[in-house]
């Protein structure tokens, strides 16, 4: 007969052989990553597809005489993948959109006219010009969706919500241009994340708005604050003084830069041909002629 408090005593042992029991099933009931294979870079290539709408027309034309596509692809060429990713730029039937989907990055036409759609048409009193505040946004949308692709491809693990993680590729990549260019960069995308967010917020939100796999407008536009305060306090003060960054947020930001940083290093840069890559960072990738947002 069991004495007493005898039961309590083997339950833990018990629990235990539960808890081995069911990672064992779970082991090897799990699916293995398959090998990548030879990894190469230059895998990342552009496509302009000609829009069917006439009013894209002036998208498709100013982005490739940028050259857009082909320099996010050069500046991505010491990403070493195991097969091509294409990167396209099409119609999408009047849905604003970007996607990866079926090993391709999409961005729709219609996105990058939203974009246009919101920028100022003159420079705002934080020094934006109206052309940054277009650039921003259209390499980010691009690198967002690069990093799904990334991460599909190179089998890289995401602890959290995928779309965080891509937003947090994007913009740590936008951090590693020149200290210019960076700041070029990411105050774009703080004009249109500001824009978001008012929009936002001057509508009632649905409780499904809270459980869409994006972040909502603010948060998203926080976060990458946040990363670029955490990045250069000096570079990016104004994230506090003029973007509303909050004070105890920003404490935080230089800790949050370094997390994504030791993810990056720990998972992107050993997939990472370092010698180019050298190369790649030593050149100005947005040197544009001086023009109006203004269609």
């Amino acid at each position: 007969m069991a004495q007493p408090g005898g039961f309590a005593q083997t339950r833990p042992a018990f629990k235990h052989l539960c808890i081995c029991a069911a990672l064992l099933i779970a082991c090897a009931t799990a699916p293995m990553a398959q090998p990548l294979g030879e990894l190469k870079t230059g895998q990342i290539r552009g496509e302009y597809v000609p829009p069917k709408n006439p009013k894209h027309r002036y998208i498709h034309e100013r982005l490739m005489q940028k050259r857009v596509l082909e320099r996010l692809s050069e500046f991505l060429a010491p990403i070493k993948l195991p097969r091509e990713l294409p990167i396209k730029l099409e119609g999408c039937n009047g849905e604003v959109n970007a996607f990866y989907e079926n090993g391709i990055v999409s961005v729709c036409y219609e996105y990058i006219d939203y974009i246009y759609e919101n920028a100022p048409r003159k420079a705002v009193p934080q020094g934006l010009t109206a052309q940054d505040a277009v650039i921003g946004p259209t390499v980010d949308v691009f690198l967002h969706e690069i990093g799904h692709g990334v991460f599909d491809l190179l089998q890289i693990p995401v602890f959290g919500r995928e779309e965080d993680a891509a937003d947090m590729f994007a913009a740590y990549l936008q951090l590693q241009f020149a200290p210019k260019e960076a700041r070029i960069l990411m105050l774009g995308n703080a004009f249109l994340g500001r824009v978001e967010s008012q929009q936002a917020m001057a509508k009632s939100l649905k409780l499904k708005n809270f459980a869409n796999e994006h972040g909502l407008p603010a948060q998203r536009y926080f976060n990458s604050l946040c990363l670029a305060y955490g990045a250069d306090p000096v570079l990016f003060a104004d994230a506090v003084t003029r973007w509303h960054l909050p004070a105890e947020r920003a404490e935080q930001c230089a800790g949050e830069y370094m997390q994504i940083a030791r993810a990056f290093e720990k998972l992107i840069h050993p997939h990472v041909d370092m010698d180019l890559m050298a190369v790649v960072r030593s050149k100005d990738w947005l040197r544009f002629e001086p023009q109006s947002a203004a269609r």
